[in-house]
């Protein structure tokens, strides 16, 4: 074909017309090479790249892909509520503040206590049960008939003075020890230590230096006592199985009660309270009270008596930040008054009471419990008072938003 081009030499390239590139040579152009294809899931060569698969935070080469890469950084997680307790400066009734934040645990956390207390129940029933079925069938059927209540109670009270009977009294309340601690985790990692103390865990030195002030006094105060009520026949005739069973399992029993009334009920109530001084001794008369009437004692003295009982245990948790002093004064208290009536034959539920009120007893108690207070108090001053906080609880209190100025919008006429 005859064209007006001239015509190049043989093995010559041609020239590129005006406005077409001449294949295999390009013209330089602004903006980025162009390179090959690039695998799937590989950043490109240029230009802004492919994005990255979701979730491993990688992102495209950036630029014309000369220097290198940026590395971005991880995706920002939302904030979480910590999982440790608890904010500074608390008591130990306040260890669980706030609770505003959590409440469905709250609810989880008295469900668990609850489950654990009727545990405890049934343990016992299973130990008592065969000895009172075999009590009330012995019984004289008229004297059942004439009687009923009476009877029932009073062989309710035998079986319970056994060494069976106490043992299962004792293991109910022991399963607290477990169920305040395991209630009490569901505020989160780390939270059952807390209903120990405000250390977070059990203090076994503030335990013995404890025993070391409250035994002398107890020992005194219980011995007088005894010597003074009239229903106690001393004579020597030792239950060695009940001693036993006294000596190996009433620390436990006391030491739970301790941690489902002075531990876990104060502080459920108390992370409602903001002021630490009104938790602690408000909730303290609240549980006293509850403590004297849940003996169902008929005697007012008597009642008195153990409230003050509670009361005081109460604020030797306060004064030395955990349930270490009280435990050791409620074992104190109850040992000293059962191993003395389980040497002369007798137990503290077989014991008769005094007819009338026994305030000399009330007086005698009121001066025992205030000196082992302030025998505590001087003693174990230096022990941990208040919770020193864990990072990140503060997230937990409630950030106030302030108000911002409401600006009238134009009234149109």
């Amino acid at each position: 074909m005859v064209t007006d081009q001239p015509t190049q030499p043989s093995g010559q390239p041609q020239p590129a017309q005006p406005g077409y590139p001449q294949p295999g040579y390009s013209q330089p152009q602004a903006g980025p090479p162009v390179l090959p294809p690039t695998p799937v899931g590989q950043p490109g060569y240029g230009g802004y790249g492919q994005p990255a698969p979701q979730g491993y935070g990688q992102v495209g080469y950036s630029g014309y892909g000369y220097g290198q890469p940026a590395a971005a950084p991880p995706p920002a997680k939302p904030a979480l509520l910590p999982a440790a307790l608890p904010t500074p400066d608390q008591a130990y009734a306040t260890a669980l503040r706030p609770l505003t934040k959590r409440v469905g645990r709250w609810f989880l956390a008295w469900a668990i206590a609850i489950g654990f207390f009727a545990a405890g129940q049934i343990v016992m029933l299973a130990l008592v049960m065969p000895g009172l079925v075999g009590a009330l069938l012995d019984l004289d059927p008229a004297l059942a008939s004439a009687n009923p209540e009476a009877v029932t109670f009073d062989a309710l009270f035998e079986v319970l003075g056994t060494p069976l009977g106490m043992a299962g009294i004792n293991l109910s309340w022991a399963s607290m020890i477990p169920g305040a601690i395991v209630a009490t985790a569901a505020f989160g990692k780390g939270a059952g230590g807390y209903v120990s103390s405000v250390a977070g865990r059990w203090r076994w030195r503030t335990t013995g230096r404890a025993a070391i002030v409250i035994l002398p006094i107890f020992a005194i105060y219980i011995g007088v006592t005894l010597s003074l009520d009239p229903s106690v026949e001393w004579q020597w005739n030792p239950n060695w199985g009940l001693v036993a069973i006294i000596l190996l399992t009433t620390p436990l029993q006391a030491t739970g009660e301790e941690f489902a009334i002075r531990g876990f009920l104060t502080q459920m109530l108390g992370g409602w309270i903001a002021n630490r001084w009104v938790a602690s001794i408000g909730i303290g008369v609240l549980t006293g009270l509850l403590f004297g009437a849940a003996h169902l004692n008929p005697s007012i003295a008597a009642t008195l008596q153990l409230s003050l009982v509670g009361f005081t245990c109460s604020m030797l948790t306060f004064r030395t930040g955990g349930l270490e002093a009280a435990s050791v004064l409620h074992t104190a208290n109850n040992v000293f008054i059962m191993v003395p009536l389980a040497l002369t034959g007798t137990s503290a539920f077989s014991a008769q009471p005094v007819s009338g009120e026994d305030w000399l007893s009330l007086g005698i108690a009121i001066l025992a419990l205030g000196a082992s207070y302030l025998a505590a108090h001087f003693f174990l001053r230096k022990e941990q008072r208040w919770t020193k906080g864990a990072p990140g609880a503060e997230l937990l209190v409630p950030q106030r938003t302030p108000l911002e100025p409401q600006i009238a919008a134009p009234v149109v006429r």
